[in-house]
């Protein structure tokens, strides 16, 4: 379902802009109590899919999970980014369009 390879990770960790949010995502955050450092994380680790309109979706899977926790170990706060998602826009991946967890 969503898929991501060795690649698309290390081009994540080579990203030089930095994340600025959308308005819509500024008052998702807000809503659904996402701080900017979880979104730098999930953007970091998540395991990346297009999500069909122009934008690319990172979910924090436990693939994803296990790859985080290996840097920087498991916490609290590292658990509560189970099934969160971010969605960048596919023209720079720097603008977040939207944020929120993933309910199956």
């Amino acid at each position: 379902m969503y898929a991501t390879t060795g690649t698309n990770f290390q081009s994540n960790l080579r990203r030089k802009q930095e994340l600025h949010a959308s308005k819509h995502a500024n008052e998702r955050k807000q809503q659904r109590a996402i701080s900017q450092e979880a979104i730098e994380l999930i953007a970091l680790f998540g395991e990346r899919s297009h999500d069909g309109q122009n934008g690319i979706r990172y979910v924090m899977t436990d693939k994803a999970m296990t790859r985080l926790e290996r840097v920087v170990g498991h916490t609290q706060q590292t658990d509560k980014l189970r099934g969160c998602y971010v969605v960048l826009s596919a023209e720079d991946e720097c603008t977040v369009i939207t944020v929120g967890h993933r309910h199956d």
